[in-house]
């Protein structure tokens, strides 16, 4: 009891309004540059589009750091407590967190995993518990990601980590985008595979840089031999896959009309 009582005397003689100011001061000049930082990191990316994934990642690092360093200097600068009363209070927070917080402590530290060693981050294109999107924000209990549908997903990090995550472009702005055509068996393939590649090429979306590869294969569909055409290409910018995959598609029919490979 007297223990108890002695560190009750402990914080309230370390707490004063002065350092309470102090604290609320150093608080909203980090708000401050925290959001600085990120207009300056948008408008960077308006006008640096090829360095956009770079330039996404940075603000997670900047506000686990100047929080962090807010923190330490909070209670090593302004507040400085015994050492025996930051023990107590630590033991003490430490048995509230782990009793009431199982699952919020398991999000933090699976968030803090991710991005010392991340499978993924902001930028890129994943498949995460059972989304496909954009990884727009990555923060240290939740990651959000933006779908094609344009809907806004929140997977805890703790499910992240948990479960297989496929990362299509693995921080390069550029990824590979499969389409697969159905084709007769009786035209002439080499002429697909010609026309195929030709009108990918032509692609304003298709990123030259990396080889396009066009294979054949065969399948027995409806009660018929079928060919399947398969394109294998890169588009420029992840944000593009859906329109650089229809306009492959539109591009590819309308050659393989225009050679008349349906009606030979």
């Amino acid at each position: 009891m007297e223990d108890s009582r002695n560190a009750l005397q402990a914080i309230l003689a370390m707490i004063s309004l002065e350092k309470i100011l102090a604290v609320l001061i150093i608080c909203a000049v980090a708000w401050l540059f925290l959001v600085f930082a990120q207009f300056s990191l948008a408008k960077l990316t308006l006008k640096l589009p090829k360095h956009r994934l770079l330039l996404n990642r940075l603000y997670p690092f900047i506000r686990l750091f100047t929080w962090g360093g807010v923190i330490m200097y909070a209670i090593i600068g302004i507040l400085n407590p015994h050492e025996n009363l930051v023990l107590a209070v630590i033991g003490s927070i430490s048995i509230v967190i782990g009793l009431a917080t199982q699952e919020p402590a398991k999000n933090l530290i699976a968030g803090f995993i991710i991005m010392l060693n991340p499978p993924y981050r902001v930028g890129d294109m994943v498949t995460l518990a059972g989304h496909y999107g954009e990884v727009i924000k990555l923060e240290w209990s939740v990651t959000w990601l933006r779908t094609f549908d344009d809907n806004t997903v929140m997977v805890p990090n703790a499910e992240a980590l948990k479960t297989a995550v496929s990362n299509s472009n693995s921080g390069a702005l550029d990824e590979m985008v499969v389409i697969n055509f159905c084709l007769p068996i009786h035209i002439d393939h080499q002429t697909a595979i010609a026309l195929a590649k030709e009108a990918t090429q032509c692609s304003p979306y298709t990123f030259l840089n990396k080889p396009i590869k066009v294979m054949i294969s065969s399948d027995f569909r409806f009660g018929e031999h079928l060919l399947l055409l398969t394109i294998k290409a890169y588009v420029m910018d992840v944000r593009l896959e859906r329109k650089f995959s229809s306009d492959i598609n539109i591009r590819v029919l309308n050659a393989f009309k225009q050679a008349r490979l349906y009606g030979e």
